[in-house]
């Protein structure tokens, strides 16, 4: 037996002796334990679920340190999680493999498209920006070429599809590719300075033309969190004692400056200016700690309002956004801020459908 699968074996079984230790204490314990009534009356589930969260000794330290462990021996974490090197850390939603040819694949496609045709209809023009996968754009801590060349290749399927249906993309990933940190180490999310590249992107790429509006960037309080892949491996108190230490980033608010009195500029109290553009997107474009819609109005001298949403994926913000557009001032541009990941959600078109009472989308 090699050391690796001894570690392997010894992790659970520490676990279960300790969960069998546990339970002695806790039966023995003088608690209010569930009783023949629950059991009558149907909540005999709920009473032991209560039991347990209430009063079983150690269990949260116990699971942090059990991760730990597993962690700092075996660069493992738990399921939703992919351990890299040196401390890198990526969601298991990026090893997902995508089928072009799969229904869902092409229904998204489909979906997209219609979304694209619904905006020009009353004036709007669609501007999709892929995000490339931090498994592709951060390879060398990956740990995982073959994984990260199915992401580069599928986020290459996705911009010549897009383009085979006429829909206007903007291809951020050479550039986030070329940029130090464009990803957080232990977080999902791009960085402020991931976020910023991209904005200059789909400045330079032209697409959308360079507004008269100057933004100054007022940067605030610095702020520290712990990355979201981090609860995937240990407890955040645990953490940093196995390398995966906080992440600190700078958010920033652009401030339009002064109008100017010869007649450029935004006007801040009326409602002669030009229509803002809109961002619609995930929490890659919701999260101010990234500044997203701050850099593209430094970029591209617009003012831009944000119809991005935390939690939801990129599908349902934008169905979200459709439906209570203002179709008599509709936004010049409409930017859709898309993580290819997200195309082998198999949860990803469910709302639409939802919404429309049909599978077909």
């Amino acid at each position: 037996m090699n050391s690796s699968l001894a570690i392997k074996l010894m992790l659970p079984v520490s676990f279960f002796g300790y969960a069998i230790f546990a339970n002695v204490m806790l039966m023995t314990s003088d608690v209010d334990r569930p009783d023949i009534d629950g059991v009558l009356k149907g909540e005999f589930t709920q009473e032991v679920d209560t039991l347990y969260r209430a009063n079983l000794p150690h269990r949260e330290p116990a699971v942090g340190i059990v991760g730990a462990a597993r962690y700092a021996l075996l660069n493992e974490g738990r399921d939703g999680v992919v351990a890299g090197d040196k401390g890198w850390l990526f969601t298991k939603e990026e090893y997902r493999p995508l089928d072009p040819d799969a229904p869902l694949t092409s229904d998204a496609l489909d979906w997209i498209a219609s979304v694209d045709a619904q905006l020009a209809q009353m004036g709007s023009a669609l501007v999709v920006v892929p995000v490339p996968a931090k498994v592709d754009v951060d390879r060398a801590y990956a740990d995982a070429s073959d994984q990260a060349d199915e992401s580069a290749a599928a986020y290459e399927w996705f911009m010549a599809a897009l383009a085979q249906r006429d829909i206007v993309t903007v291809d951020s990933r050479p550039a986030l590719i070329d940029t130090q940190d464009a990803f957080f180490q232990t977080d999902t999310h791009w960085t402020d300075l991931g976020a910023a590249t991209t904005a200059e992107v789909i400045a330079a790429s032209g697409v959308i033309a360079q507004g008269d509006t100057t933004f100054a960037r007022d940067e605030q309080t610095p702020v520290t969190f712990i990355g979201d892949l981090v609860s995937f491996v240990t407890s955040d108190g645990l953490a940093p004692t196995v390398g995966l230490e906080p992440e600190t980033v700078t958010p920033y608010l652009a401030m339009p400056e002064a109008e100017d009195p010869s007649g450029g500029g935004l006007d801040l109290f009326g409602n002669s200016g030009p229509v803002p553009l809109v961002l619609v997107g995930t929490s890659y474009s919701a999260n101010e700690n990234w500044s997203f819609v701050e850099a593209l109005k430094l970029s591209l001298g617009h003012d831009v309002i944000n119809h991005a949403r935390e939690g939801l994926g990129p599908v349902v913000p934008m169905n979200m956004f459709l439906e209570q557009v203002d179709q008599e001032a509709p936004p010049p541009f409409v930017i859709w801020e898309f993580p290819v990941r997200y195309l082998s959600d198999p949860a990803l078109l469910d709302e639409v459908i939802e919404t429309e009472g049909t599978g077909d989308v």
